[in-house]
């Protein structure tokens, strides 16, 4: 199996060691007269093959110097070649030159560490035959030149044994530190994910306020603050109190004294000596966060009471309708016990209202045909609250449970009965229609709209601006809403009336129908 790699440093050493072994070959051979170095037998051949090694040479550092990834042995065919060559020159050319057999050394060497194991050890193998042929081939000193060229041979195996021990090694060091550096790599990619989805502003700064990293929350609270650029002042004096008594400040700070809603929450972590986290929060999320939390602590006890309630509630509403159907009763005695009839069937609907805060169901979304759904509901609600709604716009397709959307229609035709006025003259109108890519549904009275006090407090539960209202119906709409990934907003801008806008889920598609 082949694997690419990039050695192009290791191959172009060994072509520039070539090159220089070639010139410094040919330059003994230029000065043989005075050297005496080849001792020749066969001086004509000499040139020839001493100019065949320098080609190779050559042509391994072009091979080196192409800018590309290496193949496992791909440079094998040149290192036998080469061994061949050096054998030839020990063999044929000039076998009294006994240092080319440690000459061979290197490329044996720069070999395994080329190529592959087995290709390695055929290097080595080449190497050694070579040595032995030229001790059996030249008997003089025969003992002397076989034990040598064992040794040499030896040395040859050893050579390869150790680089591609050592070669396994690094190559599975290096495997780790990549697969390691992959699973780093992966780990910051899901961290800067995770950071920049994050709802809390988070930014790393060093101890002189300049910003080191900042994610997108922190950047809408620092008016879209850039790496290098500093934090506002009012931080990095919140940020030096803390560094040296080691105490949060929780009170908010005012980035723009002109804009209230500048105000945020900070707090600080240290990371080391140089760099501090800082986390930014807006006021209004923190408020909110706080407001849902006493909302929902709030309803919890308020259907802890409304159980307790229902079953002494249930026994009057029973003993005062057997006293109702009591013939002798008096017509004063039947109106009061019909007054508190009414009332008991009002504190009923409270209490099953109140105990729906804390009973919520998971939504069964479905496809609905908003249009044609919506046109089987109308008629029943109409005649339930006596008034006249019809619908307009185009027809659209949305995801939501049915029971609860109706029950969220079912409650807004409530509150525009009874306090948008709508009755058989005064008709409530059903609007259907795309808004950024989002079906949307406009729910609108002709009343009298609401005051800017009662939005102020418009989905908070038990405020009624009504008597007799419990201030549960668009804090159910709400709940409801969010329960199947929609939006319900008042539009304080429209003219006449009170309207509410529906934003459903992302995933609604008109309906081509």
């Amino acid at each position: 199996m082949q694997f690419t790699i990039h050695r192009q440093s290791v191959i172009q050493f060994y072509g520039y060691f070539a090159l220089g072994l070639a010139f410094l070959f040919l330059g003994f051979y230029l000065f043989e007269e005075r050297i005496g170095w080849w001792q020749a037998d066969a001086p004509k051949m000499l040139p020839i093959i001493l100019g065949g090694y320098l080609a190779l040479a050559v042509v391994i550092l072009q091979f080196a110097n192409k800018d590309r990834p290496f193949l496992l042995d791909s440079l094998l065919p040149y290192q036998m070649l080469e061994i061949l060559i050096m054998g030839l020159l020990m063999i044929y050319i000039a076998p009294k030159q006994q240092d080319l057999a440690l000459l061979m050394l290197f490329p044996v060497g720069i070999g395994n560490l080329l190529v592959s194991k087995r290709f390695g050890y055929l290097l080595a193998a080449m190497a050694t035959i070579m040595v032995l042929t030229q001790g059996f081939l030249h008997p003089h000193n025969v003992t002397d030149r076989v034990v040598s060229g064992s040794i040499i041979g030896i040395s040859y195996f050893l050579e390869a044994l150790i680089i591609q021990s050592l070669s396994s090694s690094l190559s599975e060091a290096k495997h780790q530190a990549q697969q390691a550096q992959v699973e780093l790599d992966n780990a910051a990619k899901l961290n800067d994910l995770i950071i920049e989805r994050m709802h809390t502003g988070v930014c790393v700064v060093d101890h002189h306020g300049a910003i080191i990293r900042i994610n997108r929350a922190a950047q809408e609270r620092l008016e879209n603050l850039q790496p290098n650029q500093c934090v506002p002042q009012s931080i990095m004096e919140r940020m030096h109190y803390w560094m040296k008594f080691d105490l949060q400040k929780e009170s908010e700070i005012q980035l723009d004294p002109s804009n209230p809603s500048s105000s945020v929450f900070v707090f600080f972590a240290r990371i080391d000596e140089a760099n501090t986290l800082i986390f930014i929060e807006n006021k209004e999320t923190v408020v909110r966060k706080a407001h849902q939390s006493k909302l929902d602590s709030l309803a919890r006890m308020a259907a802890s009471i409304a159980h307790e309630i229902r079953n002494p509630l249930n026994a009057v509403s029973h003993a005062t309708q057997l006293l109702l159907e009591n013939p002798e009763l008096s017509k004063e005695d039947q109106h009061l016990g019909g007054i508190i009839l009414r009332h008991c069937t009002r504190m009923d609907n409270i209490v099953q209202n109140v105990m729906q805060i804390s009973k919520r169901t998971t939504s069964d979304l479905q496809w609905i045909q908003l249009n044609k759904w919506l046109g089987d509901l109308i008629p029943e609600l109409c005649e339930q609250y006596q008034c006249k709604i019809f619908i307009t716009g185009d027809p659209i397709e949305i995801r939501f449970d049915p029971s609860q959307l109706q029950q969220v229609i079912s409650n807004l035709s409530q509150n525009a009965t009874r306090y948008g006025g709508a009755d058989k003259d005064h008709a409530i109108e059903i609007q259907l229609k795309q808004a950024n890519q989002r079906g949307c549904l406009s729910f609108i009275d002709q009343g009298p709209g609401l005051s800017e006090q009662a939005v102020q407090y418009l989905y908070e539960p038990f405020h009624s601006t009504s008597a007799s209202g419990t201030g549960l119906g668009l804090y159910l709409i709400k709940e409801l809403c969010e329960a199947n990934h929609a939006e319900v907003r008042y539009d304080s801008q429209h003219e006449q009336g009170a309207k509410f806008d529906i934003y459903f889920a992302h995933d609604a598609v008109t309906n081509k129908d």
